[in-house]
């Protein structure tokens, strides 16, 4: 009788669920340090903004 793999997961399933998190995880990170570079990126033009004007 053949197992169920959803029952006992198999090294193929768990490289392929580990894989697909990692790429999730990846996505996710890529994505939060894009938005903190353009949030630093803001901040410095308004800090030489401010400089110009101020100073």
């Amino acid at each position: 009788m053949k197992k169920h793999h959803h029952h006992e997961p198999d090294d193929a399933s768990l490289f392929k669920q580990r894989s697909l998190s990692q790429i999730q995880f990846k996505k996710t990170l890529e994505k939060v340090l894009k938005i903190s570079l353009f949030i630093i990126a803001l901040l410095m033009l308004a800090a030489v903004i401010f400089v110009y004007t101020i100073g």
